[in-house]
């Protein structure tokens, strides 16, 4: 027993580079493992060298397994997190900018201050139709249809490009285009017809 102990220890100690490999001491950590190349040690059958084979064979397959899909879920938490961090910076809310150089206040500060509600009315915005003073004009505008009335109102009071608009919309940049010409046109034709001329 002592003996066998001893060729065992000579073994171990002979291969200590392979057996500190990472790979063999998980392999060796398992007790039916040991077993199986203390007993191939000992008796060096065809048949013990075989089972150690396999064993190791089926041991490194499942590490690899593992392995894979460490990195799987891994890569697939980093692309999840770029991803979350992309959507959610793409729409910050912006809540300690000035929104106007009146009174110097920030969105935040207004919305604390909802009590009063005029001021939450100016943190949204104002219409197109709000902001005519000319009595010709606005009639004009309200005989626009809903869809030239918002490109208007978003050209000229939100002062997007006409291609942020097509993609709000959902449609081209020649359709927005088109229907901001039409109702340009619309406006001078009903106006000239009061004597007012737009151009």
């Amino acid at each position: 027993m002592e003996k066998d102990n001893q060729k065992i220890e000579d073994f171990f100690y002979r291969n200590n580079e392979q057996v500190n490999n990472p790979i063999i001491k998980s392999f060796l950590s398992d007790s039916q493992n040991l077993y199986l190349v203390q007993k191939a040690i000992l008796y060096p059958t065809d048949i013990n060298r075989k089972l150690v084979d396999e064993s190791f064979q089926s041991h490194y397959k499942n590490v690899r397994k593992t392995k894979y899909v460490s990195n799987l879920i891994y890569f697939f938490s980093l692309d999840f997190d770029k991803k979350r961090r992309r959507l959610q910076n793409r729409s910050l809310l912006i809540l300690d900018k000035g929104l106007s150089e009146k009174d110097g206040k920030t969105a935040i500060e207004r919305i604390e201050d909802a009590s009063n509600e005029t001021e939450l009315d100016n943190i949204v915005g104002e219409g197109l139709l709000d902001n005519i003073e000319d009595e010709q004009l606005l009639k004009s505008l309200q005989k626009l249809t809903v869809k030239q009335l918002q490109i208007l109102e978003m050209i000229y009071v939100k002062e997007l490009s006409i291609k942020e608009i097509a993609q709000t919309l959902q449609t081209t940049p020649q359709n927005i285009s088109n229907l901001h010409r039409k109702a340009l046109n619309k406006l001078n034709n009903t106006l000239k017809k009061k004597g007012n001329d737009l151009w």
